[in-house]
């Protein structure tokens, strides 16, 4: 089971009447209209309602960040490949998806995840090992996202490259010095955008596959963005750009 907490995340998730409910759990003497109307719809879809203290949601849900609702429904379902290229955004000519190298907080992928889906990716790329996975935590920091938006979890990252080639995606890899400035680049064209791990970026073997390495331009001295930070200014860079048509 996957347990999920927020009071966003989960009324978002009822709004979508997805199947695979267990119950929802309210903190006794939790009020307002979001909260109401959660129990409406769950009512309404005759999801099991408790009504517990707000410590047992606290060790329900492995955190006090809960809000007064936590739920619990079926694991969450990865996406697969077709999924993923058949959700091109239908306001861009081209495909653009992200690849996620060996990102371990979940409070990074959560965000990262969060500003792909606002700037219309068609989804996000995640390796089974090293690498954190789609929890409540990234749900919750995600807005729900993750709901909204394919993510695929994949065996080997460079095969997945070499495979997304083959369809016509050119592969742009973030990198922390000694990329091309993302200013130059052309990026009116299927993109996978590549972002490394926290500690150590992109790893050398997927680095190789990469037909680009860019760079932001930063005129200070410190050199190291936060990886979700870097991944909304690179996808907003690529965006714009193509608007301009440069």
């Amino acid at each position: 089971m996957e347990i999920i907490y927020g009071i966003n995340s989960i009324r978002d998730l009822l709004r979508r009447h997805q199947d695979g409910w267990e119950k929802i759990i309210i903190a006794s003497g939790r009020t307002g209209s979001s909260v109401k109307e959660i129990i409406d719809i769950a009512q309404a879809e005759k999801i099991p309602l408790e009504f517990y203290d707000r410590k047992r949601l606290t060790k329900m849900a492995g955190t006090p960040d809960h809000q007064g609702v936590v739920a619990f429904r079926k694991s969450f379902i990865y996406a697969d490949m077709d999924q993923l290229i058949k959700n091109r955004n239908r306001q861009s000519a081209f495909d653009l998806i992200l690849i996620l190298d060996s990102i371990v907080d979940p409070q990074n992928l959560g965000s990262i995840i969060r500003t792909a889906y606002c700037m219309g990716a068609n989804g996000v790329i995640i390796p089974e090992d090293r690498s954190a996975q789609v929890t409540a935590a990234v749900n919750k920091t995600s807005a729900g996202s993750v709901q909204h938006i394919p993510i695929v979890k994949v065996v080997n990252l460079a095969n997945t490259i070499d495979d997304l080639k083959d369809k016509g995606f050119w592969i742009f890899g973030a990198d922390t010095r000694g990329g091309q400035n993302i200013k130059d680049m052309d990026f009116n064209c299927s993109v996978v955008l590549v972002l490394g791990s926290e500690a150590k970026g992109i790893r050398p073997l997927v680095k190789q596959k990469c037909d680009f390495l860019i760079t932001i331009p930063l005129p200070g001295d410190f050199d190291s963005l936060n990886v979700s930070v870097a991944s909304g200014i690179i996808l907003f860079e690529m965006i714009s750009r193509r608007r301009r048509g440069v």
